[in-house]
C-alpha cells in the first residue's frame, strides 16, 4: 500500500518495501536523501530478521505510523517466548526520525502490565497490527487492530488477560499514546485476531447520530464504537 502526503510544493509517497520505510518525490520517484539513513529507515527491530506488512503505511498530519509484523508473524509458531514485540511506531515525514513507539505488549510501568502474570511481558512478543490502520484526522487518532500473543495457541506461561492482544487500540499521533481500547478475547489460545481494517463512518442510535468506528474480528463478530470514547 501507499499514502500520499503535502505540504504544499511538497508531495510525497510514502511506502513500505523490504522492511523499509521510503518516501518518494511525486514528480521524480526519487528518495530524499536526508529522510532516514540515505533516504530510507529501517524498519527491522533486532533480534528479529525480518519486517513484513500485508497493509501499508497511513500517514496522519505530519506523522507516519508504522504497524507490521517481524519474522512472519510468529504468533502462531512454536517458539513461545523471547520472540519481538510488534510494536506500533511513528516517524516524522519530513526526517524519518523515530517520534514514538506504543508498546503492543505493556512494559514495566506501563498501564496494562499487571494483566500479564509472572512477569511474562518480560519476554512476550507478536501481536502486532498485521493488516490496515485507519485514522480521524481531525481527531488526531490512529485506530489500531492487534493481533494475538505469543504463541496463540499456547498461554500457560502468561497468565492474565494479556493486554492489548485481540484489541482495537486507540492512538494520539502526535505523542502515540492510548487514548483507548477494547479487547475483545482476553487470553487468547485460538488465534481470535482482530482483523481487518478499522471502519470509520456515521451511524445513527436512537436518534442520535453517532461518529462511530466499527472492528471486525475473527470471532465473527463486528464491533462498533463511538469514534472518540
Amino acid at each position: 500500500g501507499l499514502d500520499y502526503w503535502t505540504d504544499g510544493a511538497d508531495r510525497r509517497l510514502i511506502s513500505v518495501k523490504g522492511g523499509y520505510l521510503y518516501t518518494l518525490d511525486l514528480e521524480t520517484g526519487r528518495t530524499y536523501p536526508d529522510f532516514g539513513d540515505g533516504g530510507r529507515v529501517d524498519l527491522v527491530r533486532q533480534p528479529a530478521e525480518q519486517f513484513s506488512w500485508t497493509s501499508g503505511p497511513i500517514v496522519v498530519g505530519d506523522v507516519i505510523v508504522i504497524a507490521g509484523t517481524f519474522d512472519g508473524a510468529g504468533d502462531s509458531g512454536n517458539q513461545w517466548r523471547d520472540v519481538q514485540r510488534e510494536d506500533i511506531r511513528g516517524y516524522d515525514v519530513r526526517s524519518g526520525q523515530l517520534l514514538w513507539t506504543f508498546h503492543v505488549v505493556p512494559q514495566e510501568g506501563e498501564f496494562g502490565v499487571d494483566t500479564w502474570g509472572d512477569d511474562s511481558w518480560r519476554y512476550a512478543g507478536d501481536q502486532g497490527s498485521w493488516c490496515c490502520l485507519s485514522a480521524d484526522e481531525e481527531l488526531g487518532y490512529v485506530y489500531v487492530p492487534l493481533g494475538a500473543p505469543t504463541s496463540a495457541y499456547y498461554g500457560g506461561h502468561r497468565p492474565g488477560d494479556n493486554l492489548f492482544s485481540n484489541s482495537l487500540v486507540v492512538l494520539d499521533v502526535t505523542t502515540g499514546e492510548r487514548v483507548w481500547h477494547f479487547q475483545m478475547v482476553h487470553h487468547d489460545l485460538w488465534e481470535y485476531d482482530t482483523v481487518g481494517p478499522p471502519t470509520l463512518g456515521e451511524i445513527t442510535v436512537d436518534g442520535k447520530l453517532i461518529k462511530a468506528v466499527m472492528q471486525p474480528s475473527k470471532t465473527g463478530w463486528v464491533y462498533v464504537f463511538d469514534r472518540e470514547t
